[in-house]
Order: C-alpha cells, then structure tokens, then sequence
C-alpha cells in the first residue's frame, strides 16, 4: 500500500508540484498530514486511498485546508486474479476507499471530481491531469490580486465587476492611480525605453511607428506594477485619462499588454476586469489566452470572425514567433500612435470563454470549436476565423450571446471540454455550454 502511495505521488510529480502525506494510517497520521498540508499554499488536493480506511482520517487530515479536492481512484491492478480471494480482493479496494470519503466530502459540501485512472492507464491519467490541473487553476485564484489602471468606459455596464463580486472567486483589485501611473511612465529612463525597443525588434517584424519608446515605457512602467505580490492578471483602459487623453502618457498601451501577457500575466482593455480573469484562467488551462471579441458571422461559410485590436497573446502566433509590430493608427492618443501588434492565429481546437457575474453569482460562458483560418491581415491586428462545434456561425452565436458573456471573450487552444466543468465546480459558479 506505501509503495501505491509512492507510485501516485511520482505520477503527478509529473505534472505538479506536490506535497506527500503518505498512507495515513492512524489519527496520529492524520494529525502530522493536517500539520504538513498547513504549511504550504496548495491550489488543489489530490486524495488517493490505497484500500478501504475510516474516511476519518481524510477529514481530519484535510479539515481546514481550503484547496479544492479530487478524488483519484488508482486501482493496483488492471486485471483481478481468477483466483481472488476475499484477503486478495481486501487488498484492491481503492474504490472503497474513494466512496467512504466521498460521502463525507458530500456531507461536508465540498464537490470533488472523481477519476478513475489505473497507474498504467496512460489515456486515464492524462484525463486526470487535465482536472487536477482545471481544480488547482480554480484553487490558485484563493487570495491572488487583479490590477486595474483605468476605470472601464463609461456606459460598459457588461465589463463592471465590483469588489465583492471579485471577493466571491477569491480576488481582490488593486487599482493604481492617475498620477502614480503617470509619475512610473515619466520615471522610466530613456536608455531604458530604447533598449525595451531594441529588444523586442530582434524578436518581432515589423514598424512600431515613431513612438516605440513612449510604448516601451508604458509597457515598462506596466510590468513594474505586475512585480507587485500576488498580482496575477489586470486591465487596463486606453481610451480615458490614463492612457490616450494623459498629456503625460498620451498613447495606448497595446504593446504593454502583449509583453505582459507573454509573461503569464494576461491584461484586458476597456477595463474589463472579469475578461482579464478569464484570460488568466485559460492561459493557466491551456498555455494560451486572446483577448478578443466576436466581431461578427460570415453566414455563408458558417465562421465567425474573432478579433482584437491591437493588443494579444503572442504565444497564439502562427507560425511561433512570427508577431508583426504595427503603428496603431487606430486609436491615436494625445502623442500620437502607440505601437501594437498583429499576428496570424495558429489553425485547430480552440475554446472561447468569458467570466461574467450574474444575478445568481458568476457564470462561465464557453464554447469549443476551431480556429479555420486566418484572413484579414489589413486589420493589422490578431484575427481569425472561428467555427463552433455546436452549429453554424448564426445559430451558436445566438446561443453565445444568450448566454450573458461579455463582449470581450477569452480564445484559448484546444478544446478544453475536459476543464471547464471540474473548474467551475470547484469556484461553485455555473457553467454554461454553447
């Protein structure tokens, strides 16, 4: 049974950073396992018996831990013996096992996926990395920051997220003032801003227009306050006071918002911070996160166009690497054209996502489809053309838009059909499938 323990714990080592408690086979176990799990931050815990056991030392060795749970019922053998005896049969009840606790977690109200993957089963454990992954993305937003630099636009009702709305998925913003903001863009050196530039010209194509070092002290200034502690996703709003209509800062902050979502830190625009803590999950689920919209249907080939406006993910290029700098004459702010970005979308699977508060509490929008192809570069912007896998463009996109998403959606790869339930259930919010 310790070798089994052993075993499971290697297997997710795997994939996650894991803390070991070891078959728990006493009170005493379960009190130093409490002891131990207390002394990390976990984003998710992972209960896997090795045979029946009093679901007595699970609770207690899990009371007062926070993190969501699964349940992994990892079966010793892939073929019961002929010959099994009652002792033989004793010794394989892992299932057992997982439906004493399973009660108990039940009756305590803490839902917990259950998966059911042999050690040598190699398509079940990658299912059971995929939720244990989706439970600890959900588990990882406990007590984490989102920065704001920028009200949202007047009148965008549909991007507003208040402070007790963010407390109930764990969050709480942190938004820097107007004349904080300005003071960091000023402050950073002009030797610094051309070397930011020199920089991102040995790695992407293009014209970033005469203003790349104002650009690059934004995108600067920006990371500066993404070091802060905690703070793991943010928006901004580039058509206010902080960005375009500043005399201090005077451009939008595309290319700030590229560099940083590269990082692991996905920013959103308009201010719209639940978009931001959509692109934040999905890019934790799936390695890559696009801000963008559904622009609109192109009804005879049953496509939607999904878009952004200068600002994106650049882990979403296609081919890798291959980003184009642009002058963004789209939105020219009181210095003229910042400098954004535009790429082709890579072609496959693809999710879209949006996070939004409901009457209810928060609701999940996705949908899975593919990312077709890739057919407007005069929009000098990332773009592509989306199929949903529910139906043609009209059809889902009514469906989308009854779902109560945001005008700003998240584009993640692959079809994370997998994810999305276990996420949403271990933040207790509903889930809405187009």
């Amino acid at each position: 049974m310790r070798a089994h323990a052993t075993r499971s714990a290697t297997l997710l080592r795997e994939h996650f950073d894991v803390v070991e408690t070891g078959v728990i086979e006493s009170e005493d176990d379960a009190r130093r396992a409490a002891a131990s799990l207390g002394a990390h931050r976990l984003d998710a815990v992972v209960f896997a018996p090795t045979m029946a056991a009093p679901p007595s030392y699970a609770a207690l060795a899990l009371q007062g831990i926070a993190a969501p749970l699964v349940i992994w019922n990892a079966p010793a053998v892939m073929r019961l013996d002929p010959e099994l005896t009652q002792a033989a049969a004793t010794e394989n009840t892992t299932t057992v096992g997982c439906v004493m606790y399973a009660n108990v977690a039940s009756r305590e109200g803490r839902p917990a996926p259950v998966v059911t993957a042999a050690h040598d089963d190699a398509a079940a454990l990658a299912s059971l990395a995929r939720i244990v992954r989706a439970v600890a993305v959900a588990g990882s937003l406990r007590g984490r920051v989102v920065l704001r630099v920028g009200d949202p636009l007047p009148g965008y009702l549909d991007v507003a997220a208040s402070s007790e709305e963010l407390a109930a998925l764990g969050l709480r913003e942190d938004a820097v003032g107007l004349v904080d903001w300005e003071d960091a863009v000023e402050s950073v050196p002009a030797a610094e801003a051309r070397a930011f530039v020199s920089a991102i010209r040995r790695r992407w194509s293009g014209d970033p227009g005469p203003n790349a070092e104002r650009s690059a002290r934004v995108a600067v200034a920006l990371g500066r306050f993404f070091e802060e502690p905690g703070v793991i996703a943010g928006t901004v709003n580039c058509h206010g006071p902080f960005f375009r209509r500043s005399a201090r800062v005077g451009i939008t902050a595309c290319l700030a918002v590229a560099c940083q979502t590269e990082q692991g830190r996905p920013v959103s625009c308009t201010g719209d911070q639940p978009t931001a803590i959509t692109l934040c999950v999905a890019r934790a689920l799936a390695g890559a996160a696009l801000y963008c919209e559904s622009y609109a249907p192109d009804l005879e080939s049953g496509l939607v166009l999904v878009a952004a406006g200068g600002e994106g993910d650049p882990a979403w290029a296609d081919p890798p690497g291959r980003v184009v700098l642009e002058r963004n004459d789209h939105y020219p702010g009181e210095h003229g054209d910042g400098t954004s970005v535009a790429f082709a979308l890579r072609r496959g699977p693809a999710t879209i996502l949006s996070l939004s508060p409901g009457a209810g509490g928060w609701v999940l929008a996705w949908a899975t489809g593919e990312v077709i192809e890739t057919r407007y570069t005069d929009m000098r912007g990332p773009n592509g053309m989306f199929r949903f896998d529910s139906g043609p463009s009209g059809e889902a996109l009514s469906r989308w838009i009854a779902s109560g998403a945001t005008h700003h959606q998240a584009l993640a790869p692959g079809r994370l059909d997998v994810e999305v339930p276990p996420f949403a259930a271990a933040l207790g919010i509903r889930a809405v499938r187009v």
